[in-house]
């Protein structure tokens, strides 16, 4: 058997070099790359790039894949993507990737074909890619190939690399105030710069500019993050539009560097027409949809909390302190989304969730469990008795919009 190979990455060796030199050994198997808390992971065959993924949040990646995707495909259903969280969410030591085998499982099961797996693996491989060439430093080792690994498309990594490279480019020349794709917006109606804007402009920011990244708002509207990032730089600029630090884990990427050129590009967009940078945000369609949500926990503290941060939301939040009351209400409200404690009196949450599984109307209503247990058994039980997904205590407001983006959007 083939010995792993590994080493340290110093500012002497490119990252973008190391990859290519792994491919031209002509060696398959996986190349991966670590800085600070985050793992890059890159799989060649036949000195081509087979497919790529990171440690922080995988399958939240693959979700906004899915979710653009799903436009040209209609099988990719809100329940799939649902189901693809379920079945793969567990921590896994495998060398093949939870979203990699996601995206195997979806054409094995014929939810999707392989050309539309291709058209998954090179978007994520492009993302992957932009995040991974700002590695300045780390370690490096090669494992060999231990595992049959379905191939949907393989890459050859020099033009690929200088398409990343080129996206990067652009993307620092946003800098200083834009130094990541996972930054989250959010509107300062308050702002000077606001008064300048239209009614409708305000009342849209209003709506869309909730705490989503690029990323995420990018995969709402249907754009591309960096076109959108771009597009709302002006508004940026004059502090409509205020950034805060991406959440974790994904504060713990690298940040873009400030290209020489970005302050020329700043002043050149910040004296641009704020109306005119909202143009491809107009032809979005983000919906509107009010929803409802019933959150059931014996604290009220804990309610309290869930729905001041739901403030403003578009949604509607019901709070049940009795969980023995709890199914009633639930029926009552026909909610669309389900937060449960898991540890509370008479009836602990797994028990409520099984009880709301058997009513039919509630089959494909997402339920999350709110726990301050996150070992496998517990999520193993949450998954028996039917839970969607779950929300691990204590958890912050980018935490509960990240979940509601995720179920609800």
């Amino acid at each position: 058997m083939a010995a792993t190979i590994s080493g340290k990455i110093s500012n002497k060796l490119n990252v973008a070099d190391l990859l290519i030199q792994h491919a031209n050994t002509k060696k398959d198997g996986c190349l991966i790359v670590s800085n600070g808390a985050i793992n890059w992971h890159f799989y060649l065959e036949e000195s081509q790039l087979v497919y790529a993924t990171y440690s922080a949040d995988p399958l939240d990646l693959l979700d906004n894949h899915l979710r653009r995707l799903s436009r040209q495909v209609p099988s990719i259903s809100s329940d799939v993507r649902t189901q693809v969280r379920i079945n793969f969410n567990d921590d896994s030591s495998d060398q093949i990737c939870p979203d990699y085998q996601a995206i195997s499982w979806l054409v094995r099961t014929n939810q999707i074909k392989p050309d539309e797996a291709a058209i998954l693996v090179e978007g994520i491989t492009i993302e992957i890619l932009e995040s991974y060439l700002l590695v300045s430093e780390g370690t490096f080792k090669f494992l060999p190939k231990s595992a049959h690994l379905p191939v949907y498309s393989k890459q050859t990594l020099p033009p690929l690399l200088q398409k990343c490279q080129k996206r990067l480019n652009a993307w620092q020349t946003l800098g200083p105030a834009i130094w990541s794709p996972h930054q989250r917006l959010y509107f300062a109606e308050k702002s000077p710069g606001a008064a300048k804007l239209s009614p409708s402009k305000v009342q849209q920011l209003q709506k869309i500019l909730r705490g989503f990244s690029f990323r995420h708002l990018g995969v709402l509207l249907n754009l591309d993050e960096l076109q959108l990032a771009q597009n709302l730089n002006s508004l940026i600029s004059d502090q409509v539009i205020l950034l805060q630090d991406p959440q974790p884990p994904f504060n713990q990427l690298p940040r873009l560097a400030t290209r020489a050129s970005a302050m020329t590009t700043a002043t050149t967009h910040h004296s641009a027409d704020s109306n005119a940078a909202l143009g491809t945000i107009e032809t979005s369609n983000i919906s509107q949809k009010h929803y409802t949500i019933a959150c059931v926990d014996d604290s009220p503290a804990i309610l309290n909390t869930i729905n001041r941060y739901l403030q403003d939301q578009n949604v509607a939040v019901v709070m049940i302190n009795d969980p023995v009351k709890a199914l009633i209400q639930i029926m009552r409200a026909k909610p669309d989304l389900i937060l449960l404690d898991v540890g509370m009196p008479w009836v602990d949450g797994y028990e409520l969730c099984r009880l709301i599984r058997k009513n039919s109307q509630f089959k494909k209503i997402p339920v999350v469990m709110v726990t301050g247990n996150t070992g496998l058994i517990d999520r193993a039980k949450a998954k028996v008795a039917g839970a969607t997904d779950y929300l691990t205590k204590p958890f912050t407001q980018a935490d509960l919009q990240k979940m509601v983006f995720r179920h609800l959007t």
